[in-house]
């Protein structure tokens, strides 16, 4: 057996909300609708938080995965980068209905958030939203990335 010294990870100035649908023509089959949608509130600021803290919520109908309802139950890790296109990485741990999947060992998960355009614009790139959950094994249980066909994320870096 190894001994693995995990890196040390440091959270910035954060804040991400939004709400929105994605739509991936690929991920669409007989059973499953090709969409998940999120819902996010998260934020952390430095002079005033010990840690990030927020809610985040995934509903997840998609081939090649678990389908179901994810739960944020922590904001472990959160950044944020850039001026004309915000993005912001976040992970922690979560719960789920899923299906197929034991959630009561716990699931992890990653999200990464782009914010592309104003909230009232009508043309330009959409926003972009990424996830990935895995098991308490380290096992992809459900991924995807695309852009919103519907909602809007904002995204408010350091």
């Amino acid at each position: 057996m190894s001994l693995s010294i995990p890196a040390f990870h440091v959270s910035d100035q954060s804040q991400v909300k939004g709400r929105g649908e994605v739509f991936i023509a690929s991920r669409k089959d007989a059973v499953s609708s090709g969409t998940f949608k999120i819902e996010v509130s998260a934020q952390f600021n430095p002079a005033t938080d010990d840690y990030p803290s927020g809610s985040m919520v995934l509903s997840i109908d998609m081939s090649d995965g678990a389908k179901g309802v994810v739960n944020a139950t922590s904001v472990e890790l959160m950044n944020s980068y850039g001026k004309h296109n915000p993005t912001a990485f976040m992970t922690g741990r979560c719960t789920g209905d899923l299906s197929g999947v034991d959630t009561s060992k716990g699931l992890r998960y990653w999200l990464m958030l782009a914010s592309n355009k104003e909230s009232d614009a009508r043309r330009g790139t959409p926003d972009i939203v990424g996830f990935a959950l895995h098991d308490h094994n380290g096992n992809r249980v459900a991924y995807g990335t695309g852009p919103l066909r519907s909602g809007d994320i904002s995204v408010a870096p350091k």
